[in-house]
């Protein structure tokens, strides 16, 4: 019998689910690079490596995508990286400066931080002008509303999400694995991983709301990390295989079907923490 690819394997069980048009918009967050905030020669080559990785996926599979920066993350050797980012025709929109949660702070100080950050993303920022929550958190009620305003009277559309990766649970199993042990690790987590993103699709399609001679459209949140440095090609063709089309977070948002994804389910602080730097290898 023939080996069967990953997305081979999805392909097979879930092919009747897909009997209409289904697009899709990759956005990623956390630029420059989750777990970059060390200078050590290692660590920025292994930063730039696997940075360049998802963006040379992208290119060479032709796939758009937004980035959300986090400004007070960006090292000044970083900033090569979101250029390329950029010039290689990828989005850029700004993900706070210090990626703090509004649901922990006043309206004030969480405007001042996009507004810092707004500043600091201008020389790579695309156009138009697009906004992430970090952990998606939104506030409620006048928090949230002042926070909302703030954001259109500067030009900015808010980047919501309908299917999460959970991409950071993922991604910190993987970093616990001793570095020389990665190699024969990666397939099995790939496996599993990619299982779960289909699931967390699955789930958002049987949620939308079906449209007649529309496509169902999703915004799929990941991060820059290393686990979808090695896993976003895998990513890409186990939704071709399904008959997804990749398009912009602007198309995306043009009529959207699927529910929105809000704090409610996203992660916590806690939760999303990861390693911020690697040893060298043993």
């Amino acid at each position: 019998m023939r080996w069967l690819g990953i997305a081979s394997l999805f392909v097979l069980l879930n092919t009747s689910c897909f009997a209409e048009e289904h697009e899709i918009a990759i956005t990623i967050d956390d630029l420059p690079f989750v777990g970059s905030g060390t200078n050590t020669p290692g660590n920025l080559k292994r930063t730039q490596e696997r940075f360049m990785a998802i963006v040379n996926t992208l290119v060479e599979n032709q796939v758009p995508a937004t980035g959300f920066a986090i400004g007070g993350a960006v090292a000044k050797n970083e900033w090569d990286l979101l250029e390329t980012f950029r010039n290689q025709g990828l989005t850029i929109g700004n993900h706070t400066y210090t990626h703090k949660s509004l649901n922990g702070m006043s309206a004030e100080k969480y405007i001042a931080d996009i507004e810092r950050a707004d500043t600091t993303l201008a020389p790579v920022m695309t156009e138009p002008k697009y906004f992430r929550y970090p952990y998606l958190a939104e506030g409620k009620g006048e928090k949230k509303q002042k926070v909302q305003e703030w954001l259109a009277e500067h030009q900015y559309t808010i980047a919501p999400v309908t299917v999460d990766s959970k991409d950071y649970e993922f991604n910190a199993q993987f970093y616990r694995i001793p570095y020389r042990k990665r190699p024969q690790s990666i397939n099995s987590f790939k496996k599993r991983y990619l299982a779960f993103i289909w699931s967390q699709t699955l789930r958002a399609d049987k949620k939308a709301k079906k449209v007649e001679g529309q496509p169902i459209k999703h915004i799929l949140l990941i991060h820059a990390n290393l686990l979808n440095s090695l896993c976003l090609a895998d990513i890409i063709e186990m939704y071709r295989s399904n008959g997804y089309k990749f398009i912009t977070l602007a198309e995306a948002l043009k009529g959207n079907t699927a529910p929105v994804i809000n704090d409610s389910s996203a992660a916590t602080p806690a939760a999303e923490t990861e390693p911020k730097e690697e040893t060298k290898p043993q």
